[in-house]
């Protein structure tokens, strides 16, 4: 028996569910439960201690379910930020390129992912005060245009024009901002999940 979990848990499963989107997440949590229940019987029969078991099996199962927790929470609140921008694109389609180039100036500063969660946060705090600024020199910039081609009337204009933009903004920062932060969290946790998706971002800039 032991020898088909292992080859179920440590082979098939990680070939079939292992790095595929959420279903890693979902190979994690499949190899918590296995280990809650495969680790009493194994301490059991090496030295009879089956309160040893459950106990490894219980923290085991613990972590496992953190992780997937923090997997899929990130994979949520990245879903949310892509809503976000598309929503922003749509309601300032003028400022498009401007994002786009801000966007990729951020990937170029940070094309790895953060190492642990003291680099996701700071990584989530220079993100909201970068974006803040330039969200609001963006707005002084087109209300000073406005008011220099029409004066108060234009400036006011300008702001309306802008404002709808300026609302969806804070969502996208947010959410760009605990996307660090949690993908910190994991990669303290599971380094391994680093690695691909640095393997992951040098392939498509390839």
């Amino acid at each position: 028996m032991k020898e088909w979990v292992d080859d179920i848990t440590g082979t098939q499963l990680t070939g079939i569910l292992g790095g595929v989107g959420p279903m890693h997440s979902l190979k994690q949590l499949g190899q918590g439960v296995v280990d809650l229940l495969w680790m009493p019987i194994q301490q059991y029969r090496k030295d009879g201690r089956v309160v040893r078991g459950l106990q490894k099996g219980s923290s085991s199962f613990g972590a496992s379910t953190a992780m997937a927790a923090v997997e899929l929470t990130n994979r949520l609140v990245q879903t949310v930020q892509a809503a976000a921008e598309m929503t922003y694109d749509f309601v300032s389609p003028a400022h498009q390129s401007e994002r786009r180039q801000n966007r990729a100036e951020q990937k170029r500063r940070y094309g790895r992912q953060p190492v642990d969660m003291r680099e996701g946060v700071t990584r989530a705090y220079d993100v909201v005060a970068q974006g803040v600024s330039d969200t609001a020199t963006a707005i002084g910039r087109v209300a000073q245009h406005e008011h220099e081609q029409r004066g108060i009337t234009g400036a006011v204009t300008g702001l309306l024009k802008v404002a709808p933009g300026a609302a969806v903004q804070p969502i996208i920062l947010a959410t760009e901002a605990m996307s660090n932060v949690l993908g910190g969290v994991r990669n303290q946790f599971v380094p391994d999940a680093r690695r691909e998706q640095e393997d992951k971002y040098r392939s498509e800039q390839t």
